[in-house]
C-alpha cells in the first residue's frame, strides 16, 4: 500500500512506511475510517486528506483528516485519523426547514452540493407531500431521510459521489477454492433480538411489529421507531454473524455477496484491514442474507 498526505492546497507528500494501519468499512456507517501511525519526519501537517492506493494504483481509501497526534521522544511517531468524505455531511448540521414540494435535486443542492459532492442520478420529480428537516439533523440525515421516505432507497457514497445504486461488485469466494481462511468465529448475539417494535400513529405510539419467536424464547425487548419493520429486520439479521480472518489485503465491500465454503447465503457486513508488526490481514464480518451487491 502507498500512503499520501494531500494538503488543503493540493500539495502531495508521500508518507513513510507505517508502523500500523487500520481501515474500517461498515454497512451501518456511510463513512469509512482510517487510523495510521507513521515514523515522524520534520513536516508539519494541518488538515488535508489521506489517500491510500494499492500496488496497482487503485484508490483503497481517501478521506479528510479528523485528528493528528504527534508523539515526541526517542521514537517520534505521527498518528493520523481520518474518515471518508461523507464524514463532512455527518458532522454538518442541516438547516431546519420545511420543503413544500421537495425533490432529490433540491435536497442535494441544499445538503451536499455546497460541500463539493456530486450526484449520479438526475431525478428531479417534485413530491406532493411536504418534507421537514428538524433542528439537529445532519446534512446526511436530511438527504438520506428524504431518499428513504420518498424514493424507497437509501443513499450510498463512493468518495465524493452520491448515488441510490451501490456499485456492482463480484461475489467474494472464501474457503475451498477461494481466499484462504486463517480463522473463523461463529457468533450468536442474542442481545440483538427484539420482541416488539412500536410505531407512531396520529401522535400515539402503538405496537406495529412483533417477533413471536423471540417472545417464545423468553426474550422481551422493545424498541420505538419511525420505521418499525426496518428496525425489526435489522435486529434479526445482526443476530447470527461469522468473523473470517484472511491474510493480506482482501478487496471486499459492505453488502457484497459471499460464497463461504460453497454456501451463498452470506453478505459482508464489515471489513477491517490491519497492518502491524505481524503483517497484513483482513477481518470480515459476515451475516446471512440472500442479497446481491449492486
Amino acid at each position: 500500500m502507498i500512503y499520501d498526505y494531500i494538503s488543503g492546497k493540493g500539495q502531495h507528500w508521500r508518507l513513510p512506511q507505517p508502523v500500523s494501519i487500520q481501515i474500517d468499512w461498515e454497512e451501518d456507517s456511510p463513512a469509512a475510517s482510517f487510523k495510521g501511525t507513521f515514523p515522524m519526519g520534520n513536516e508539519k501537517l494541518f488538515g488535508g486528506k489521506i489517500q491510500v492506493t494499492n500496488d496497482s494504483g487503485k484508490t483503497v481509501f481517501i478521506g479528510m483528516l479528523d485528528e493528528i497526534r504527534t508523539f515526541l521522544g526517542n521514537s517520534a511517531e505521527l498518528f493520523l485519523q481520518a474518515r471518508s468524505p461523507i464524514g463532512i455531511l455527518l458532522d454538518s448540521e442541516a438547516m431546519p426547514i420545511t420543503y413544500p414540494n421537495p425533490s432529490l435535486q433540491i435536497l442535494f443542492s441544499a445538503c451536499a452540493k455546497p460541500y463539493g459532492f456530486h450526484l449520479s442520478e438526475e431525478e428531479n420529480e417534485f413530491m406532493k407531500t411536504p418534507y421537514s428537516v428538524e433542528k439537529g439533523k445532519s446534512e446526511w440525515q436530511a438527504l438520506n431521510g428524504f431518499c428513504k421516505k420518498f424514493l424507497g432507497k437509501p443513499l450510498f457514497a463512493d468518495g465524493w459521489t452520491l448515488s441510490m445504486e451501490r456499485s456492482k461488485c463480484p461475489t467474494l469466494i472464501l474457503g475451498d477454492n477461494g481466499k484462504t481462511i486463517l480463522e473463523e468465529i461463529q457468533r450468536q448475539s442474542i442481545y440483538q433480538r427484539v420482541s416488539a417494535v412500536y410505531g407512531k400513529e396520529q401522535n400515539n405510539w402503538k405496537l406495529a411489529e412483533e417477533d413471536t419467536e423471540t417472545k417464545s424464547m423468553g426474550i422481551l425487548r422493545r424498541r420505538f421507531s419511525v420505521d418499525p419493520q426496518a428496525t425489526l429486520q435489522k435486529a434479526l439479521k445482526k443476530e447470527e454473524t461469522m468473523q473470517v480472518l484472511c491474510a493480506g489485503a482482501v478487496a471486499a465491500h459492505p453488502l457484497q455477496s459471499v460464497w463461504l465454503h460453497g454456501k451463498s447465503d452470506w453478505v459482508v457486513s464489515a471489513v477491517r484491514y490491519c497492518l502491524n508488526g505481524q503483517g497484513e490481514s483482513t477481518r470480515l464480518t459476515l451475516r446471512k442474507e440472500k442479497l446481491k451487491c449492486g
